[in-house]
């Protein structure tokens, strides 16, 4: 607009500076068709500015026109994206609040809608929690169609078919995966329970050592289950005699492994040879207590397991305030109806520790004794801590 003016003004000055210098204005007739028009130059100079500026001015307001029709279709596309994001962030709070009724309606909504695929995962929780798993898998199927959503959309699905049973499924699911998500510490978590399902013991094991690093703490239990499940199917279907004999067979690395030794140490516990299992217990913690051994010391039932309790004593006059050592004393001299040094570990550890499972077990051996005021007394103390 400004420039339209300014011309204007400019053709105007012109008009009136050509006016002062030439006296005189021309004359100008024109016939058209019948239709006569008589005027001097200068008014035909006026009549093409005016002519001019209008069409100017003509593509100005068409212009403008234009500009607010796209304005208009603009707004309209923002404020239909403010109502997608509006019942976006209500679904997550309902679904937050436990209000998974009016997370379903408001996440219905952009069902359809690019979220990248979290506004799915998060309406499958909420079928979930609404008892329909059939709906969360639908979301979760179409979850992994979005790239970011595709990695978490393919954890659930596993994990639901493992709540089903079907590890089968669920490997052949995870080989579907690419290299970098099938190497997800989650993923691997997974893939190890689906091989557990699936009894695949062997290739479990074998995984196992390529993925210690990403596991990390989890690797020992993750061997320690593989391996049980493995010597539980050697001992099923070949007998004791065999379990031990595949144990010695195996390599160093492996029978030096803790998580391998406590599997090994159950399972021979689980054949009822619990003197083989002391022994090897002895035999494993000569460097000092490891913490996947220790506690097998409280299965084993012999009538006399003084190796045990030698290796037990020894520990805790390096350290005499370790409650667990003290708990698995009492525990094995409790088995072993050495009632009197079961009391005096056991009521040390109580004194340090005040745990439940001390106080159930100190109950029991006051019944034992016939010291049923003692063992009530216990037993109360016992539910108090565990309401505590």
């Amino acid at each position: 607009m400004i420039r339209i003016l300014v011309t204007f003004l400019l053709l105007v000055m012109a008009l009136v500076a050509s006016a002062m210098i030439f006296d005189d204005r021309g004359y100008v007739f024109v016939e058209f068709s019948g239709w006569v028009m008589e005027m001097n130059v200068f008014s035909m100079a006026i009549m093409f500015i005016v002519f001019f500026i209008s069409l100017l001015l003509l593509s100005w307001a068409v212009k403008k026109t234009l500009l607010l029709a796209s304005g208009s279709k603009n707004w309209l596309g923002s404020w239909g994206a403010r109502k997608k994001h509006k019942a976006f962030n209500n679904g997550l709070f309902a679904l937050a609040e436990q209000n998974y009724l009016e997370a379903r309606k408001q996440l219905s909504i952009i069902e359809h809608d690019d979220f990248d695929g979290l506004n799915l995962l998060a309406a499958a929780q909420a079928e979930l929690a609404l008892n329909d798993p059939e709906k969360a898998r639908q979301n979760w199927r179409l979850a992994t169609t979005y790239d970011k959503a595709a990695l978490a959309a393919n954890q659930f699905l596993i994990a639901d078919l493992l709540q089903q049973h079907k590890p089968g499924e669920a490997l052949q699911l995870i080989e579907q995966l690419d290299d970098k998500q099938q190497n997800q510490p989650n993923v691997l978590r997974l893939w190890a329970q689906a091989l557990g399902q699936a009894g695949k013991w062997q290739e479990l094991q074998d995984k196992l050592k390529v993925w210690k690093k990403p596991l990390g703490s989890d690797y020992e239990m993750l061997m320690q289950q593989a391996s049980k499940g493995s010597f539980a199917e050697i001992a099923s279907k070949q007998g004791a005699a065999q379990l031990k004999q595949n144990w010695q067979s195996l390599p160093r690395a492996t029978r030096k492994d803790p998580a391998q030794q406590a599997a090994y140490v159950q399972q021979l516990i689980d054949q009822g040879m619990h003197s083989d299992a002391e022994q090897a217990l002895v035999e494993y913690q000569k460097a000092g207590p490891q913490p996947l051994l220790v506690p097998l010391f409280k299965q084993i039932k012999l009538p006399n397991p003084s190796a045990s309790i030698k290796k037990l004593e020894t520990w805790l006059k390096q350290d005499d305030m370790n409650i667990d050592l003290l708990a698995t004393l009492g525990q094995l001299a409790f088995l072993a109806k050495d009632l009197e040094l079961a009391e005096k570990a056991l009521a040390k550890a109580i004194k340090l520790g005040n745990r439940q499972q001390d106080l159930l077990l100190m109950a029991q051996l006051k019944e034992s004794q016939q010291q049923d005021h003692q063992a009530l007394a216990f037993y109360k103390q016992s539910m108090a801590q565990q309401n505590g």
